[in-house]
């Protein structure tokens, strides 16, 4: 084999290589942070009021987006279904930061935070997985749909899935979150 037969197939490896990456299935998760001060209970709590998510009615949040990574149609014997149908989440977590973090002189208080600062970190990365899980179940259901006459007919049963769908993640978004405050409420009572 001679050079140029390597280069060729690095080329075609490199080409494969950025297909794929546009379309990647992997959701795209971004962290912001608030940061909070104070050097008491009180004080994170009432920074946590006036800085954080949802004006102030969350510790944490996770704003998710369903995205379109790969979707195409295939025309054939006068028919119209999906080639491919693939989603992805982006996600941006916004977290607190305690700027006095490592300063406090109240040990107990330094490990309820540390304590607090992971939940509310696992517990949006539990949303950003239901999400997930809707994700490739869209595209499942769409690559599933039976061929119509025309492509525009397909893109009326693809939005009745999508609308299932997006009712249903949000309902399992919702019966988390009441879930989880069930849990802790039981845990601090």
């Amino acid at each position: 084999m001679d050079k140029r037969h390597f280069a060729r197939i690095g080329l075609i490896a490199a080409a494969a290589l950025e297909i794929a990456a546009c379309t990647s299935t992997q959701s795209r998760v971004t962290t912001t942070y608030y940061t909070i001060r104070g050097v008491s209970g009180e004080d994170l709590d009432r920074e946590i009021a006036a800085k954080g998510p949802l004006k102030g009615h969350a510790l944490a949040s996770a704003a998710i987006k369903f995205v379109p990574a790969a979707v195409s149609y295939e025309e054939s014997g006068g028919k119209c279904s999906y080639r491919e149908a693939k989603f992805r989440i982006e996600a941006e977590m916004t977290l607190p930061r305690w700027q006095e973090h490592r300063q406090s002189n109240d040990p107990d208080l330094r490990i309820a935070w540390r304590n607090l600062s992971d939940y509310a970190r696992q517990h949006e990365e539990h949303h950003i997985a239901i999400a997930e899980k809707y994700a490739a179940k869209i595209g499942k259901e769409l690559m599933a749909l039976p061929a119509k006459s025309t492509c525009d007919a397909l893109d009326k049963s693809a939005q009745r899935v999508l609308q299932k769908n997006k009712r249903d993640h949000n309902r399992e978004q919702l019966a988390f979150d009441a879930a989880e405050q069930k849990r802790l409420s039981a845990l601090f009572d």
